[in-house]
C-alpha cells in the first residue's frame, strides 16, 4: 500500500485527534506508518478543493451507482462504533442510501445487543441521539465542507437514523428489546429538534 503525498494531511493538535489520526497512518500489524507515493505527478489534496479527487465522494458515489451493475456499500464497524462519529463515513452511509446502492454490515460481534445489557443500552444511546452536527473530522475545514452540501441538518440526521436504526436499518436486527426505548428516544429527539429550531429563528431575529 502507497499513500498519494500527505494524504493524511497536518497532525491534529488535539492530543485525542492526533492519537487517532496516527493509528489511521500505520500497518496495524507491524506499526509500521504506510509509505508515501514518491513519484512525480502533482498530488491535489484537501488545500486544493477545486482540484482534489478526495473530497468529491459523493459525486463518484452517485456515478459509479449508475455505471457499476451490482455495486454494493460494505459497512465494517469498528468495537466501540466511532466509525458513526465521523463526519465523511456517515455522509457516504447517507450518499449510498440516497443512490440506492445496497449495503451490507459487518459487526465485531453477531450476538445480538438486548435491552438489558449495560453496554447494549449505551450503544443504543449514542446512535438514536446522533446528529451530522456532533460528528468529527480530522480538519475542521472538511467537516464545514460536509455540512455546507447538506440542504437541511434536520432532514439528514432522520435518514441517518433510518439507515441505522430503522425498520430495514443496517442494525435493526441486532438491538432486541428496545421497542419502549424507542419510542422514547424518538419523542427526546423531535423535543431538542424542536429546541433548536425556535433557537435558531430567535437567533435569526435578533
Amino acid at each position: 500500500i502507497r499513500w498519494i503525498g500527505n494524504s493524511f494531511g497536518q497532525p491534529p493538535d488535539d492530543p485525542e485527534d492526533f492519537a487517532r489520526w496516527d493509528r489511521s497512518r500505520r500497518d496495524t500489524v507491524s506499526d509500521e506508518a504506510y509509505p508515501a507515493c514518491d513519484c512525480a505527478t502533482t498530488k491535489y489534496l484537501n488545500c486544493t478543493p477545486e482540484l482534489c479527487e478526495i473530497n468529491k465522494f459523493d459525486d463518484m458515489m452517485a456515478h459509479l451507482s449508475k455505471v457499476v451493475p451490482d455495486l454494493r456499500q460494505l459497512v465494517a464497524v469498528d468495537q466501540k462504533f466511532i466509525l458513526f462519529s465521523r463526519a465523511w463515513c456517515v455522509a457516504e452511509l447517507v450518499e449510498a442510501s440516497m443512490s440506492e446502492i445496497p449495503q451490507n454490515v459487518e459487526i465485531y460481534s453477531n450476538r445480538p445487543f438486548r435491552a438489558n445489557d449495560a453496554e447494549a443500552l449505551f450503544i443504543y444511546a449514542k446512535l438514536a441521539k446522533l446528529t451530522v452536527l456532533d460528528c468529527k473530522a480530522s480538519r475542521q475545514e472538511d467537516k464545514d465542507a460536509i455540512l455546507a452540501r447538506i440542504p437541511g441538518i434536520p432532514r439528514f440526521d432522520a435518514q441517518l437514523q433510518e439507515i441505522i436504526l430503522g425498520t430495514h436499518g443496517l442494525l435493526c436486527r441486532k438491538f432486541v428489546g428496545f421497542g419502549l426505548l424507542d419510542a422514547a428516544v424518538r419523542t427526546a429527539r423531535r423535543s431538542l429538534e424542536v429546541a433548536k429550531s425556535n433557537t435558531d429563528e430567535n437567533s435569526s431575529t435578533e
